[in-house]
């Protein structure tokens, strides 16, 4: 018995889950109905796809050609209907929208793109302090004029207030909840950022030093604290992680997000011999997009290894009590933040030396020149995995008796 031929007018389907090509990309079949799917690689070369809400061929062409004059802003018909939805329903600053909003910037964070110190400490407080002024105000009613009068009432943090609260408004903007024209913050200037004198952003040498030296491990009794009587049983605080992350701050200039990232695997740490002092590179992605390629004495390499053994670096409010203890016990190192490293990294960096690879090694500005690529992106994300870049030494040496000695390095100097 032969198979039943498809109906004459059936649309022919190179694949059942595919569906027929279009110039904008294939059709599929969704409850017996034909949808017409956009799927074009966008800026950054990732697949998007996009499910359009029209009947026919000739309405899709029109969308396509409304997508290709601009991918990024393109909305559906669909998304623009719930976009005017949302922006007549208004905006406040409440609680439940602090919510949406903090959960989109903690996604930020993963993605390298906001650094969790900065959600913590900037944007959550300080629109926690809106929501409390603007007592749940429709963002729309609210004027300029007003929001000044605000930022004149509190006597500090006009600086971050501002950009807490254009944080969010173009997040509700992004959202589709807040129309550019009924946005309040738009004309609210952000002052220039008060200049700090050198010593203020950054440690000497000796104190950075110093510091190092004092994190050391320590035990303590449970329930009797440090000063437990003899005999009691005693626990040992290991502070190896935190002096890993310390050492990979002060001698490569790294953030704190880069350097979870790097212990969480999502970067390669390469071993080299045969360099001289260069014992490694660290590849870990950088928040701009791309990679980003350091070389690393082999202090910050077994530091690195270590971390990224663990699997994780140390959290926040452990790396904080150990700071508060050292500072505790050594009132000369009173100031003293992990923060602070990469203001240090530079200043220091001004009296350090540079050290390049044996067979090469040579900035990835100059490569990027002789490659004719138009940006350094381009050559960090598509030719720095091998790539030795020099080495900046500074003028710092690190030492804590609690440290494991780092194996003698093959193939070293001559």
């Amino acid at each position: 018995m032969s198979a039943a031929l498809p109906a004459p007018d059936a649309p022919k389907y190179e694949s059942q889950k595919r569906g027929r090509p279009w110039p904008g990309g294939f059709v599929r079949l969704a409850r017996g109905r034909e949808v017409f799917v956009i799927e074009r690689r966008i800026g950054n070369g990732a697949r998007k796809k996009i499910a359009l809400d029209v009947r026919t061929e000739r309405e899709a062409l029109a969308e396509l050609a409304l997508f290709e004059r601009d991918p990024a802003s393109y909305r559906t018909r669909k998304q623009q209907q719930q976009e005017r939805a949302s922006v007549a329903a208004g905006i406040r600053l409440d609680a439940e929208t602090l919510t949406e909003f903090s959960e989109d910037a903690r996604a930020k964070v993963e993605r390298g793109e906001l650094s969790e110190g900065h959600v913590r400490h900037t944007l959550q407080p300080y629109l926690r302090a809106w929501g409390a002024a603007l007592g749940g105000r429709e963002m729309r009613a609210v004027t300029l004029a007003e929001l000044n009068a605000m930022l004149d009432g509190w006597p500090t943090a006009r600086h971050k207030r501002i950009v807490a609260l254009k944080a969010f408004t173009a997040w509700a903007r992004k959202t589709g909840r807040l129309a550019r024209k009924d946005d309040p913050t738009l004309d609210l200037a952000v002052p220039a950022a008060t200049p700090r004198p050198v010593e203020a952003r950054a440690f000497t040498a000796e104190k950075v030093a110093a510091f190092y030296s004092a994190l050391r491990d320590y035990t303590f009794s449970p329930g009797h604290g440090e000063d437990a009587p003899e005999g009691a049983p005693r626990v040992t605080v290991d502070l190896q992680p935190i002096r890993d992350v310390f050492v990979i701050r002060a001698k490569c200039g790294m953030h704190g997000t880069e350097i979870e990232r790097l212990a969480r695997g999502e970067g390669t740490i390469r071993v080299i011999q045969n360099e001289g002092e260069i014992a490694g590179t660290l590849v870990f992605p950088h928040k701009r997009g791309g990679e980003h390629v350091v070389s690393v004495d082999a202090q910050a390499l077994a530091a690195a290894q270590r971390l990224q053994a663990a699997g994780r670096a140390p959290d926040r409010v452990a790396t904080s009590r150990a700071v508060a203890r050292v500072i505790e016990r050594n009132p000369d190192l009173r100031g003293f933040a992990l923060e602070k490293m990469r203001h240090t990294f530079i200043t220091l960096g001004a009296a350090g030396r540079v050290v390049t690879a044996r067979a090469g090694g040579v900035p990835v500005e100059l490569l990027s020149q002789v490659a004719g690529h138009t940006s350094t992106a381009t050559t960090r994300r598509h030719y720095l995995g091998a790539h030795v870049p020099p080495m900046v030494v500074l003028p710092l040496q690190l030492v804590n008796e609690d440290d494991p000695k780092i194996p003698a390095k093959k193939g070293g100097a001559k």
